[in-house]
């Protein structure tokens, strides 16, 4: 052993290795900090901004009233938020500045710290004698020299994602700072080190290193192979034979169990990476939900707009450049050319097809966004899947359950993600009663209502046309409430029983209609009540929900969550929507203003729905709405029929698919006849 206080060489060299790893993640950290402050900044002087422009308005129209008073508070405080506005500019200039010193430094001092390494090569060596020497040269010759170039390189990929996270809004903090890239090509490396590894190697060698006065050299071991790249490849959780998916899509495979999608691999995009996107269907609620947030979402590009009617085409087309135009004069008009040089990137590259196959053939996109009829959902979403593309459908997720299962199968047997486009899960007054019920506001969930109610779209013939939608207003209307209250209740819960609710149950309530300009007879259902209970499998803790899904406008209590040490309901006061607790004294305990997920777009729903599949496709993770949650509330309505059909008595979400089976098993080779004899069996439940 060496003597009193002499320095151990295996302790001062591995903690040279700790000083340079802790010094290596404060640098990264560093920067990602610098620029998340900056990012916070530069969002906080767009609400300022945004703020001010609605107050415009209500001056105009406080002076159009005649209400001085109201228009003179108004004027006072548009000058105090003009105040706050320049402040909030200075702030981010100031914090733009520092982030950019950090990006513009971070190369220099990253080579600093591995020269650094380098030294500590050259000791260890030396430590190590001529024996170790020699073979420490060989150790840390041309591959050594290789794996730190490469770290190098690695680490200053860290300015790369920073830069990328200025332009992406909503990036994620905490990275580890090492860019994985998402492929091989034929230029990369076999293998990939991070600078982390490379020094764990260090810190091993130096523990090699024999003390004074030892006996002889260690032996020294080849260095371990590198980690290989994670790859985005999934093997299916277990072999399905792939079916070409048409109009009549592959056959259900009989008996099969709701599974959870295959686990993955974390294996994130490159941050520089966006994600393309195809819109398949550009009807109404995709011109007038989701194509307006795609401007707004710097990490996907709207690549393609598929439908095959003309018309359409050029509608959806022409209303595109409009969004992308206004969106690039206020990006102008605050300064930011360079994002404003990306949406005409955007706007010049957007392509127009007829047909899927066309979209999968020639574009090529990450990910397809369908919004079509009900009708073609499954075999869209089957086609997609099967060549590769990740998916995000419209509710609901198909005409039928039976053909849910047939996406399902497609998701295993692909490996991709596939979302079901419940924009309740990202609205507002959801996400906030969620995060209420998950902090213990009223207790535990016992009991909701919730609504879903209108006078019918009497302007959309097909929405009455159970060929088209395969159901009626709970379907089409409902399948938002019940979404949204399994949400609610947990999502560790299982919908276990149905029930049709008196007095209404499942029902034609309003039978005659004027539908595409005359009068016709309703056949499918325009008004549902409905119970659903959701059990916990392990505890039975159970929650219920009344929803109701009505196109003959609303019979049922307000929308409430109850607890059992209060509730949670909703007002509208002064322009502002608020999520309102109440104490089991019925005395107002807390009020919270609701707010979406997102406060960068309204409606922040679709926004939120649409963001949260990105960010899904760049991680590489599913989404919390998958086609499994997809399926199980298509069945949720199919025992609701099938409850109204058998006297409104209780049954069971098992009951109804062994009842959907049935009918499966009498059309072995004709999936299609076997989907219109579920949904015709259903809806005979109303049609009295």
């Amino acid at each position: 052993m060496s003597g009193a206080g002499s320095l151990d060489p295996k302790f001062e060299m591995r903690q040279a290795v700790r000083d340079i790893r802790e010094a290596l993640g404060a640098l990264r950290e560093g920067v990602v900090t610098a620029v998340m402050r900056r990012n916070r900044a530069q969002d906080e002087v767009v609400r300022l901004e945004r703020g001010l422009v609605d107050l415009e308005p209500k001056i105009t129209l406080a002076e159009k009233v005649l209400n001085p008073k109201l228009a003179a508070e108004l004027r006072e405080e548009k000058v105090k938020r003009t105040a706050e506005l320049e402040e909030a500019r200075k702030l981010a200039a100031t914090l733009t500045a520092s982030a950019e010193s950090a990006k513009i430094n971070l190369p220099e001092e990253e080579a600093r710290l591995l020269r650094q390494a380098r030294e500590l090569q050259a000791q260890l060596i030396e430590a190590a004698g001529n024996a170790i020497g020699n073979a420490g040269s060989e150790l840390f010759g041309s591959e050594a020299d290789s794996l730190f170039d490469r770290a190098r390189e690695k680490t200053i990929n860290l300015q790369n994602e920073a830069s990328a996270r200025a332009e992406v809004a909503n990036a994620r903090a905490g990275q580890s700072g090492v860019v994985r890239s998402p492929k091989l090509t034929a230029d990369s490396p076999e293998h990939e080190e991070t600078a982390e590894k490379m020094l764990a190697d260090l810190e091993a060698r130096a523990a090699a290193v024999p003390e004074p006065g030892a006996a002889g050299p260690p032996a020294i071991e080849a260095i371990p192979p590198a980690t290989p790249i994670e790859s985005n490849a999934t093997s299916p959780a277990e072999e399905v034979r792939p079916e070409q998916a048409t109009l009549s899509a592959p056959t259900v495979r009989l008996g099969s169990q709701l599974t959870a999608q295959p686990q993955r691999e974390a294996a994130s995009m490159d941050p520089k990476q966006r994600v393309r996107i195809a819109a398949v269907g550009t009807g109404n609620i995709f011109r007038g939900a989701h194509l307006p947030v795609y401007p707004d979402i710097a990490q996907a590009q709207l690549v393609a707009l598929c439908d095959p009617d003309p018309d359409a085409q050029q509608t959806t087309l022409t209303r595109y450049h409009e969004l992308m135009e206004a969106k690039q004069k206020a990006l102008l008009e605050r300064g930011d050319k360079a994002t404003a040089d990306r949406i005409q990137r955007d706007r010049d590259a957007i392509r127009v097809c007829s047909d899927i196959q066309e979209v999968i053939d020639s574009v090529k996109p990450d990910l397809v966004d369908i919004c079509t009829q009900p009708v073609l959902h499954a075999p869209l979403s089957i086609q997609a899947l099967d060549a590769g593309l990740n998916v995000m459908c419209e509710k609901p997720i198909s005409r039928s359950w039976l053909e849910s299962q047939r996406v399902i199968e497609a998701v295993k047997r692909s490996g991709k993600l596939y979302q079901h486009n419940e924009n309740w899960l990202w609205d507002r007054d959801w996400y906030t009663a969620k995060k209420l019920v998950d902090s213990g506001a009223i207790g535990e969930p016992i009991l909701m209502f919730l609504a879903t109610a209108h006078g019918g779209p009497e302007g959309a013939g097909r929405f009455w046309n159970s060929d088209f939608g395969g159901g009626g207003a709970l379907l089409d209307n409902g399948i938002h409430a019940i979404g949204a209250s399994w949400y609610v209740s947990g999502l560790d819960k299982r919908p276990t029983y149905v029930k049709a609710a008196e007095p209404f149950g499942m029902s034609i309530r309003m039978p005659n209609r004027i539908l595409d300009g005359r009068f016709q007879k309703v056949r499918v259902d325009d008004d549902a009540h409905i119970l659903i209970r959701f059990e916990n499998p392990e505890t039975l803790a159970w929650t219920t929900a009344h929803v109701e899904g009505s196109w003959s406008h609303r019979d049922s209590p307000d929308t409430v969550v109850i607890g059992t040490t209060g509730r949670i309901l909703f007002k509208d006061e002064e322009g502002k929507r608020y999520a309102v607790v109440m104490d089991s004294y019925d005395r107002e305990a807390r009020r919270i203003e609701v707010s979406g997920p997102t406060w960068q777009h309204w409606p922040s729903s679709f926004y939120g729905e649409i963001l949260n599949m990105v960010e899904c496709v760049r991680n590489n993770v599913p989404s919390i709405s998958d086609a499994n949650f997809g399926a199980e509330c298509s069945a949720i309505v199919g025992a609701s029929y099938l409850s109204e059909k058998q006297g409104r008595r209780a049954v069971s979400v098992d009951e109804f698919k062994t009842f959907a089976r049935g009918i499966a098993e009498k059309h072995p080779n004709d999936t299609a006849a076997a989907d219109n004899e579920l949904v015709d069996a259903l809806l005979s439940a109303v049609r009295k």
